[in-house]
């Protein structure tokens, strides 16, 4: 990179959503797992100060995943013990959950003459049938190829072209003769059956936790997941759908608001009791004399670090534990608070008059960089009068309203509806409208009484 005469300092992502030196980086490689994913939830968390939404359900949909993280009260959803290909992974991550569903996810039929969609996928070579490159097996592309919400001569801006007659003979041969259905109803039973696993995906992700998915705003990013996301949102009640600026780089825009993160913890086996504060205080001392030199060693002036700290508690006798934050100097109250409000929210009870047990202090030590500079929304020179397309919608194909983003006129639009970009397509089906935020996002709400 210098030799390209790139003097800027160079960061690895993390999976906690922080970054990391690369001396830190070759010395603790673990912590770079899941690191691309966790770009996204910090954009997500970013997006929703911005836009003033404190619940937040970021979904990222590409080419092979569909991967669901959570902003809670405006903040990143951290666990400390995670799971990647079966191996747990007890460092502090991002708490995300991944399917196999995006783009490229294969649909089949069983013997028992049911549609399954995933999570195998046909990758980028020879990807969906409709790419040309070989691929046979029909794909969640290839039914909106067909269907008609992908304009074949125009994807990626026009740099390729799609085949929607090799997307229809796959999807013939392995979803609609087996079945037994017209071609369109096969099609878009693909998309269904994709949309019904998203849903599910999200809804384990609120629902183990206690939460309502009414209670949040879908944000939508990836090359895929607008011709997606306000179906999904529909199955789970949702009832408004962001679509960031350049949502196929949202996750790496998120990772230019990251700062230098150490995370260090200490077990301490005790009663969370009045004087547990004096029995943790040299422990507390201890860890943030080390996070502080941490950062020193990073090149972190000390003005610009933060110190965090929380606690790991738990019932007497349970096996798990939730973790809520710790200031130092208020007393254990407010911590024992935010425990029994977790544990009843994720599990439905709580003993407010039992004892607690501390199990862990944690610490995140935090070293600020410098944050982007928001750009501003160009206008548009023109405002295009939209192109019709023929699309299946509803059970039928009729011809849709097909808008470019760069061109969108203001004030609101009424779905059903197209908009394109170089890098994504968003559907806006019926009873749903729409209206650009100050900052160039798309922000559509569900305008009936029943999504």
């Amino acid at each position: 990179l210098r030799g390209q005469g790139l003097m800027a300092p160079v960061y690895l992502v993390q999976s906690n959503g922080g970054v990391a030196t690369p001396t830190i980086a070759a010395s603790q490689p673990a912590r770079l797992l899941l690191s691309g994913p966790s770009g996204g939830a910090r954009a997500a968390e970013i997006l929703a100060g911005s836009l003033g939404e404190k619940n937040l359900v970021a979904v990222d949909m590409g080419g092979t995943s569909y991967d669901v993280s959570l902003v809670q009260n405006g903040r990143v959803r951290l666990i400390n013990l995670g799971e990647v290909d079966g191996c747990p992974v007890r460092l502090p991550m991002v708490e995300m959950r991944t399917i196999g569903a995006g783009g490229g996810s294969l649909a089949t039929t069983d013997d028992g003459q049911s549609l399954r969609v995933g999570p195998n996928s046909a990758g980028a070579e020879p990807g969906p049938s409709c790419y040309g490159r070989g691929g046979e097996r029909p794909t969640v592309t290839d039914a909106n190829c067909h269907l008609g919400r992908i304009d074949a001569g125009q994807f990626l801006g026009g740099t390729m072209t799609l085949n929607p007659t090799m997307a229809a003979r796959a999807l013939e041969k392995e979803v609609a003769k087996p079945l037994g259905m017209d071609l369109d109803t096969a099609a878009d039973g693909v998309l269904r059956v994709a949309v019904s696993h998203m849903s599910s995906a999200i809804r384990l992700s609120l629902f183990e936790k206690g939460l309502d998915p009414a209670d949040f705003a879908l944000v939508s990013f990836g090359g895929a997941s607008g011709l997606h996301a306000c179906d999904t949102a529909a199955d789970l009640n949702i009832r408004t759908v962001i679509f960031p600026r350049d949502p196929g780089t949202f996750s790496a825009w998120g990772m230019l608001w990251s700062d230098i993160t150490h995370n260090i913890s200490r077990s301490i086996l005790m009663p969370a009791c009045d004087d547990a504060e004096q029995h943790l205080a040299p422990v507390i001392a201890a860890m943030t004399d080390q996070g502080h030199e941490s950062l020193v060693a990073d090149g972190i002036g000390i003005l610009d670090h933060r110190i965090e700290f929380e606690l790991d508690l738990r019932y007497p006798g349970q096996a798990y534990e939730i973790a809520v934050p710790y200031r130092q100097g208020g007393g254990i109250g407010a911590a024992l608070t935010a425990f029994h409000d977790a544990h009843q929210a994720q599990f439905s009870h709580c003993d407010e008059t039992s004892a607690v047990d501390i199990v862990n202090v944690r610490m995140t030590a935090h070293g600020l960089l410098r944050k982007p500079a928001a750009t501003p929304v160009i206008a548009p020179t023109k405002i295009a009068q939209p192109n019709l397309r023929q699309v299946f919608l509803d059970g039928t194909r009729r011809d849709l309203p097909v808008y470019q983003r760069q061109q969108l006129p203001e004030g609101e639009l009424i779905g059903p509806l197209i908009i394109e970009d170089p890098h994504s397509t968003l559907l806006i089906p019926t009873g749903w409208s729409l209206k650009l935020a100050l900052a160039g996002e798309i922000i559509a709400r569900y305008e009936g009484t029943e999504p």
